[in-house]
């Protein structure tokens, strides 16, 4: 899941947290499905798709105390967070 959903989801403080873990189980389960694969082409298009998760990950623990700074402060939109 890219960047913009995952911040599009986040209404509530709680939800900023609910998602970093959601989106660490994600990184987890491509993880898992990327050694499952026989096939290097396979293993390969997985990595891709882990890196890519991983990066939404670190951005998502960067911004968490923005985030939760502009959703207290009542201007929270989620397109500023994804420059």
């Amino acid at each position: 899941m890219k960047l913009i959903d995952r911040l599009k989801k986040i209404k509530h403080v709680e939800d900023i947290e609910q998602q970093i873990r959601l989106a660490k189980q994600h990184v987890r389960r491509l993880k898992t499905d990327a050694k499952a694969k026989s096939l290097l082409e396979e293993k390969l298009i997985v990595q891709e798709k882990v890196k890519e998760a991983e990066r939404t990950l670190r951005k998502l623990r960067t911004l968490c105390f923005n985030i939760e700074d502009a959703i207290l402060a009542g201007h929270y939109q989620p397109d500023l967070f994804c420059s």
